[in-house]
């Protein structure tokens, strides 16, 4: 239930910044943010691995459950159902995706050791599914 409330303040809030027309600037200002806390936060949550992120991501907020596919160079994270999305959605509000989870996703899989790189395939917004993946694995 926890998770659902959570998901839905983080859509009420790229409501209230875009009707305030400063969503742009508030995701722009969040990513810078979120790149030069990511060292700090994977250390904290122990994460040293690309999964990791992906698996604490879905424990912690719940928004979205990743199924990790783990290959000699690449990582690939899909996601079927995302509830800020969802909510998103139905509100007709704006692309939660950058903001929330696609900015705070890349900050900590390129801040951990070993130059991994995240390039997001789809999102739930304008496709079937999340598709992350992270190349660079080893």
């Amino acid at each position: 239930m926890l998770q659902l409330f959570y998901a839905a303040v983080l859509a009420d809030s790229v409501r209230r910044y875009s009707e305030a027309g400063i969503l742009a600037d508030v995701e722009a200002q969040k990513e810078k943010e979120q790149r030069m806390a990511a060292k700090g936060q994977l250390a904290q949550l122990q994460i040293t691995t690309p999964a990791g992120v992906f698996n604490t991501f879905s424990e912690v907020f719940g928004c979205i459950s990743w199924d990790i596919e783990e290959g000699e160079e690449k990582l690939t994270a899909t996601g079927q159902t995302c509830l800020l999305c969802a909510i998103a959605k139905k509100m007709n509000l704006p692309r939660p995706c950058n903001i929330y989870c696609i900015n705070p996703v890349r900050a900590q899989v390129e801040s951990l050791d070993g130059g991994y790189s995240l390039i997001v395939e789809s999102t739930l917004w304008e496709s079937n599914k999340c598709e992350f993946v992270v190349n660079g694995y080893r």
